[in-house]
């Protein structure tokens, strides 16, 4: 391991605490105070990647639980392979912590386990918040862009390296890879929003780190792509709480009919779609009204 991922793998572990449960240890992270949400990242990530996304919920009043999800970081792939299995595991991880009720938001590929979890332990669910979720089976990335990157450590570190010194250029790229079919004008604006906010920034030019250091989010990866090829259909219709589904207009990943889907076999769902949204969607400029139903049910 290089000395760069060995002082990143230091700094994410002092972050962060191992938390022993009945089904196996797990990684979490901790931040703000208030209600408790359980933030679920995507694929690849980690506890880091939960932080980052759910930052809006923290700094609106709100506890955010991140763990990292079996195969990520320090959380073994064998505490829960399957997002059911995943989803036990985050109920026996709060009985660990003493903790009784969570929102729970599922991000991404962090979707499955989040679903499974409302579904399973709807007395331990507030809500159900998810963010441009895998909800029905899909392939792998297929931008070779991406690929590259999320393939090779080197791609991930050089992604690092032009995020901390070129943070605009850092946006555009992320821009480019989360999108599909916005113009090169939509695409300028998106990069304008993000860089005229200062946190926003930082927080976008974060995002290559949730991806590093490569060996140590691989595995997680690895499984969250066979389970998804065959993902088997979500209980839905056993999610009973409220829940709100968030999907971009423009996401460069084909979601928009998994959010259509799962709202329609969910008894309380509500359906938000965001314009010109990429796959980032707490960076995406017109996520206003999301942000702010999110903390909505987040604090009732």
């Amino acid at each position: 391991m290089s000395r760069w991922a060995e002082n990143l793998m230091r700094s994410l572990d002092g972050r962060a605490s191992i938390v022993e449960t009945e089904l196996g240890p797990i990684q979490i992270a901790r931040e703000g105070g208030g209600p408790s949400v359980l933030s679920i990242h995507g694929s690849p990530g980690g506890f880091d990647q939960g932080l980052l996304w759910a930052q809006h919920l923290r700094n609106g009043g709100c506890q955010v639980i991140a763990p990292s999800r079996p195969g990520y970081l320090r959380t073994p792939l064998d505490s829960g392979r399957k997002p059911s299995e995943q989803a036990d595991l985050y109920a026996s991880m709060l009985d660990a912590l003493h903790i009784d009720k969570v929102t729970i938001l599922g991000i991404s590929s962090g979707g499955p386990s989040a679903v499974h979890f409302a579904a399973r332990h709807p007395n331990r669910t507030k809500a159900l918040l998810l963010d441009a979720a895998v909800l029905l089976p899909i392939s792998p990335a297929s931008n070779a862009i991406e690929r590259a990157v999320l393939e090779s450590g080197t791609g991930v570190w050089l992604s690092c390296q032009v995020a901390k010194r070129w943070p605009r250029l850092a946006a555009a790229s992320v821009i480019d890879v989360l999108s599909a079919g916005l113009s090169k004008d939509r695409k300028r604006d998106a990069v304008d929003w993000i860089t005229s906010n200062q946190a926003r920034l930082d927080c976008v030019a974060e995002l290559p780190t949730s991806l590093a250091p490569r060996r140590f989010r691989e595995p997680g990866q690895r499984n969250d792509e066979s389970n998804e090829i065959n993902l088997d259909p979500l209980p839905f219709a056993k999610v009973t709480v409220p829940t709100l589904i968030a999907q971009g207009s423009n996401d460069a990943f084909p979601l928009i009919d998994h959010a259509a889907s799962a709202a329609c076999k969910m008894p309380d769902a509500e359906l938000m779609l965001v314009e010109e949204g990429h796959h980032g969607l707490p960076w995406c400029r017109h996520i206003g009204a999301v942000a702010r139903r999110q903390l909505e049910l987040a604090l009732a």
